[in-house]
């Protein structure tokens, strides 16, 4: 077998079919004049399959078929290193292949690099080693590099690939390679570096960290590599520089993944490289529905040259509304690649609630674009916690937005008040320039001395808060003040900061009412015990608690202070007996919803619309839960919350709350009225309050169900009086069925899934509730 890549490689009409899972979110850079192609004949060169390298000083140059320089690779830096001179032999790496070995000029403390430059075929392989004296890492070291010409764009992009745990569990996302796209038209070269972050990078450089060999060795290594070909997808190029047994990218034709009706059948595609040599592989697909029907299956068996790219597609057809989860597995012999991704159904919709709506999105990073905020729209999203709309994008899409904004610290203008003066004031400028309804001082200050010891908190309103109303009383501004974000009710900060005189100068209150494995409407008494074993972190005793203390602390001119939840939550992350996986998700998502209605809260804005940090948006971790937040996959494919979200915005669109019911055996109703009706919110806790309750103790880790698997085995049938002749009911995902009603009454179940129900009799369900049966 070989790794030789044939050309060209890549599927140039995979990158429009494909477009918007790498295009819209990788990064860009001009590169500026840097590294000039060598001026005179190398002195040591090395034929690759397709290009040359060609070394002269220090550099070692990637040159095409056609002789024309495209890369000049300048050395490594880090610390002390810099390599600026070195001397080039022919040699070979340690397996016995050809390359040009660089030995770099020694670094003033004594400590040396080499670099070993190893063709394989339409790869190359570019390894440092680093013997050094003085520093104990190197994971910010660089390597030089410089596209020429320089006018060349350079896009970086980060990619995942899918794996699973030995103690079983929901596969999940591991992180892959950043990929440096270099394009020249037909050709294009692909730098892949693992651990690199992709915005330290500049002009002459990018990252690439290098690691020690050997614990205590003073030996690092760093590992970049180098695919050269016709262009691909990241995921399809990185595959091809490592040498990977296979690489796949999966995706369709629609935005997200997301079809507006299910007249026609959904069609998914995937493009699967080659990295051994010529081959049969076995392609299976399966795609299952979120009651765990399958609704696809396929399977291929295509031989595929060494490097080589195959396409494949599934059409299914779909009932109607609702999430599909697709699977798909290359194997041939002991080598096997999985990979998944989502699509779904969603309707059109128009909604009547503007900015009286409490729908919004917490996301401190969007990327733009009008097919991103189009979904927003169809998703119920009425604010953004973070100005991130235009003038015209406000307009169009019917949407508000407020500015927060965190001051370096507490002290940060203790004995400056014009300094003070001046940052509020540019601050106030942005506000007003952003139309931002409200503005938000600081997030999370709660957490600097610990929840419940109240660390700051009167300072906070004195050295911020204060100042803050004053100016925008001064100014005659429109914008509105609101406290800093609560990590948690923190009952102790909050009521110090009523203490201080908050109640005299902001309209809103915010709160990020986070949970544990718990179910929204979990609301135990009191402040909580903090930690992943206490009942701090529970999303209806917050808010229960916070608007009791507000209605204590009303404002001077009598008016009750708005509850915003500027972040809400429900984590996907994978494994992890504390969170969710994405089923209890989307449930968690409609009751949260309910319940802040309820509460009457005035805004509860989503953390956040694509799992990723915005630091690393198309990054993987399995081990950060902040990476899971999101109502998208990494792919940005839907997860069953983002159909949630929107379930729960119909419901509501112009909704008042009514009244909470217990009925009999456990079973809990809210009722409230809205345009269309109406509407009752029923589920059952007979199975309890606590998600992943069978958790091992002593261990995190906790084997996440497949998103199709129903959780709650205890199931309650109620037979109720309703209406007149029909009666519907509401899942999550917002699909509705008809139930049969004989004789003005109708039998429903329950279980610990939030359902809603139009058509039921409102007041024979009071009655049923006061009489306790």
């Amino acid at each position: 077998m070989t790794n030789e890549l044939p050309d060209p490689v890549g599927l140039p009409r995979r990158k429009v079919v494909l477009a918007g899972l790498f295009g819209a979110v990788g990064s860009q850079l001009v590169l500026i004049p840097g590294t000039a192609a060598p001026a005179h004949a190398a002195t040591v060169s090395l034929p690759g399959s397709g290009y040359t390298l060609s070394a002269t000083g220090s550099t070692v140059t990637v040159v095409d078929a056609d002789g024309t320089a495209r890369l000049a690779l300048g050395g490594y830096r880090a610390g002390s290193v810099s390599t600026t001179g070195g001397t080039a032999a022919l040699g070979q790496a340690p397996d016995g292949t050809p390359a040009i070995v660089m030995t770099y000029a020694p670094a003033d403390d004594g400590t040396t690099v080499t670099g070993t430059f190893v063709p394989r075929g339409r790869r190359l392989e570019v390894v440092f080693d680093i013997r050094s004296t003085t520093l104990t890492s190197y994971s910010n070291g660089m390597m030089r590099r410089q596209v020429l010409p320089s006018s060349v764009v350079e896009t970086a992009h980060t990619t995942a690939y899918w794996t699973r745990d030995a103690r079983g569990g929901a596969p999940y996302q591991a992180p892959g390679y950043a990929v440096y796209d270099e394009s020249f038209g037909d050709l294009s070269i692909a730098v892949c570096a693992k651990g690199s972050n992709t915005a330290w990078r500049d002009s002459g450089a990018l990252h690439l960290p290098a690691t020690e060999t050997a614990a205590g060795s003073k030996t690092f290594r760093a590992t970049a590599w180098i695919a050269v070909g016709a262009p691909a997808e990241p995921q399809l190029a990185a595959a091809l520089a490592v040498g990977a047994t296979f690489g796949a990218v999966l995706g369709s034709d629609q935005p997200f993944n997301i079809w507006t009706s299910a007249s026609a059948p959904l069609t998914l595609r995937a493009a699967v490289v080659n990295g051994r040599g010529r081959r049969a592989l076995i392609i299976d697909w399966e795609v299952r529905d979120f009651d765990g029907k399958v609704v696809g299956r396929r399977t291929v068996r295509p031989t595929v040259d060494a490097g080589a790219v195959t396409e494949d597609a599934i059409s299914f057809s779909v009932p109607g509304r609702g999430v599909y989860f697709a699977s798909f597995t290359v194997t041939s012999g002991s080598d096997q690649l999985i990979a998944r991704t989502n699509a779904a159904v969603l309707p059109p919709h128009t909604y009547t609630e503007g900015d009286s709506s409490q729908f919004g999105s917490a996301a401190d990073y969007l990327e733009g674009g009008a097919e991103e905020r189009e979904l927003l729209r169809r998703l119920g999203v009425r604010w953004s916690r973070h100005p991130q709309f235009s003038a015209e994008e406000q307009s169009t899409y019917g949407i508000r937005q407020n500015r927060l904004r965190t001051p370096a610290s507490l002290t940060q203008f203790d004995g400056d008040p014009e300094g003070l003066r001046q940052y509020i004031d540019s601050e106030l400028d942005a506000a007003e320039s952003d139309n931002a309804v409200y503005y938000e001082v600081a997030n999370e200050w709660n957490l600097k001395g610990g929840v419940l010891t109240g660390t700051g908190a009167a300072d906070y309103v004195t050295k911020w808060i204060e100042p803050f109303a004053r100016r925008i009383a001064e100014r005659g501004s429109p914008v509105r003040l609101m406290s800093v974000g609560l990590a948690g009710m923190d009952s102790v900060y909050a009521q110090k900061m009523f203490d201080a005189g908050l109640a005299q100068h902001i309209h809103a209150f915010s709160l990020h009412p986070g949970r544990g494995n718990f179910t929204p409407d979990y609301g135990p008494e009191g402040t909580g015990t903090p930690g992943s074993t206490g009942n701090y972190w529970n999303f209806y005793g917050s808010v229960r608690a916070a608007q009791k203390m507000l209605a204590a602390n009303p404002r001077p001119d009598g008016k009750r202070i708005e509850l915003w939840l500027t972040e809400t939550y429900a984590c996907t992350q994978p494994n992890v007996w504390w969170h969710e996986g994405y089923r209890q998700a989307a449930e968690n998502v409609l009751l949260s919803h309910l319940l802040a209605k309820a509460e009457g809260v005035r805004a509860a804005l989503w953390y956040q619309v694509y799992d990723g940090v915005k630091a690393n948006p198309e990054g993987a971790s399995q081990s950060n839960p902040e990476y899971h937040y999101g109502l998208m996959l990494r792919d940005r494919s839907p997860k069953p919350s983002a159909l949630a979200l929107a379930a729960a915005a119909e419901a509501l669109d112009g909704a008042s709350f009514r009244s909470r019911l217990e009925l009999a055996d456990d079973v809990h109703a809210l009722l409230f009225d809205t345009p269309r009706g109406p509407l009752c919110a029923l589920w059952s806790r007979a199975d309890g309050y606590v998600l992943n309750a069978d958790h091992e103790s002593g261990t995190s880790f906790y084997p996440t169900p497949e998103p199709w698997v129903d959780l709650w085995p205890t199931k309650k049938s109620l037979t109720l009086a309703t209406t007149g002749d029909t009666v519907t009911r509401t899942d999550c995902l917002g699909r509705t069925t008809t139930l049969p009603v004989t004789g003005r009454k109708v039998t429903v179940t329950l279980d610990g899934a939030v359902r809603l129900f139009r058509g039921l009799d409102a007041g024979a369900l009071t009655r049923l509730a006061r009489s306790g049966r």
